[in-house]
């Protein structure tokens, strides 16, 4: 939709964002209720709408700044640690995790009062490989992954 997403790192106050194309704050999350919001893990934004993961407590976070009833929705989550997510109507699949589970992919189900985790397991590359060293982001139904030397990215796709 042209806008500029942002989520903040290192404990930065400023948390989550969204800039015009003109480049003004259209949407910030000050005053959000978002549970334990220091670090945005995992951002993924489709169309006007943006989901988020974030330190420390992980929540799955659903951010609608056009819809001024209720523009922002938070599920509890248990999964911690994902680097990336990916949202296909009431599926959800987070990426990565602390230590051994850097390469895990869970996926769950949204229900009314939390993420319900239905399967846990590993992201491979093609070859079947783990990535080891990678780059991962998340947009729409897909978590895209390029793998060290950054030369391809690998799709997931949860609409699949």
């Amino acid at each position: 939709a042209g806008h500029i997403w942002v989520g903040h790192f290192d404990e930065n106050p400023a948390g989550i964002r969204r800039w015009s194309p003109t480049g003004h704050i259209y949407w910030a999350s000050d005053g959000a209720s978002i549970p334990g919001l220091f670090d945005c893990y995992a951002l993924n934004v489709w169309g006007t709408t943006a989901w988020a993961c974030t330190y420390t407590d992980f929540p799955l976070v659903e951010i609608h700044p056009d819809r001024p009833d209720r523009p922002v929705r938070v599920w509890p989550n248990q999964v911690r640690g994902a680097k990336a997510l990916a949202i296909h109507g009431e599926r959800v699949a987070f990426y990565g995790g602390y230590g051994e589970e850097v390469d895990r992919l869970t996926r769950g189900e949204l229900t009314e009062a939390s993420v319900e985790p239905t399967d846990v397991g590993l992201l491979t590359l093609p070859d079947g490989h783990l990535p080891g060293r990678r780059r991962a982001v998340g947009r729409g139904s897909r978590i895209y992954v390029q793998a060290e030397p950054f030369t391809a990215w690998g799709v997931f796709d949860l609409s699949s």
